[in-house]
């Protein structure tokens, strides 16, 4: 994946004004009980508990363009603001060149660069990678609170909350449907938005075939804070599977690089410990 290269004094610097701006950590904590939730039904929609999470889960996708993995894996706990999450962690980039990193900054929920403030605003073209997100799902929605990062210092990790946070999923999915994952109007205004536009959508990857819903993502940001001026982004797809999640997902690197560069990942491989019931 392509990225603005960074002088070695603006990374320190940036490292700095985060260290400054860190929210202090909450402590791994155990769940506060299970969520409740419905079974699956016939009625031509996805329910929450279609769309697993449980701990152990393991996805592991390929970039088409590049042939480079990663691998998302469910973990520990956390809490974020008084509510039980599941750490979503993201491994490093692989296989790799001699002298070339391994990590590699990857908007691998929702695309389009969008995930590091400094102060109000977004920050393009972050140079460090994800390490984990945090996730908590309920029969109406799954929502994503906050996110680590690696560091190059001593203590590396980083923590940060969304704010707001972000409604990744609506339950249930059904095509027509559409939801605002997150809206930010202070400073420059960004809002991002998902619509499931069919469903029974047969695709192949490495790790199967499957049937799939289509879901659409669409980025209105803009350059300054005119409200008059607004830019919309060419739409982020993910193709997502019952039972199984996000089996396919494409989106254009636009903001994070200097030249339009579109990225698909296909799922590879899958560990689902089941059977699955959250």
């Amino acid at each position: 994946m392509k990225h603005k290269r960074f002088s070695l004094s603006r990374s320190l610097m940036l490292v700095l004004v985060l260290l400054l701006i860190a929210c202090s950590d909450e402590g791994l904590i155990d769940p506060h009980g299970e969520t409740n939730l419905i079974p699956p039904d016939t009625s031509g929609t996805l329910q929450a508990i279609d769309f697993p999470t449980d701990t152990g889960s393991a996805w592991t996708y390929i970039n088409l363009d590049t042939e480079k993995e990663h691998t998302v894996r469910i973990g520990g706990t956390r809490d974020i603001s008084g509510t039980t999450h599941r750490q979503m962690t993201v491994s490093t980039i692989t296989p790799v060149e001699p002298d070339e990193p391994n990590l590699i900054a990857v908007d691998h929920l929702v695309a389009n660069a969008y995930y590091f403030r400094i102060d109000t605003d977004f920050f393009s073209g972050f140079p460090f990678p994800i390490l984990a997100t945090y996730i908590n799902k309920t029969p109406q929605a799954l929502v994503e609170s906050a996110f680590d990062i690696f560091l190059p210092i001593n203590n590396p990790v980083f923590h940060q909350k969304h704010f707001p946070p972000r409604r990744l999923w609506d339950f249930p999915l059904e095509v027509g449907k559409e939801w605002v994952v997150f809206e930010k109007n202070i400073g420059i205004p960004v809002s991002a938005s998902r619509f499931v536009a069919e469903k029974n959508v047969v695709v192949t990857v490495p790790a199967g075939t499957y049937s799939t819903y289509v879901v659409y993502e669409e980025v209105v940001y803009g350059d300054s804070a005119n409200p008059s001026i607004r830019l919309i982004s060419p739409p982020a797809i993910y193709w997502v599977a019952p039972s199984v999640g996000i089996v396919q997902y494409r989106y254009s690197q636009y903001r994070a690089t200097d030249t339009f560069n579109t990225q698909t990942y296909v799922l590879k491989s899958v560990h689902l410990p089941g059977p699955h019931t959250d």
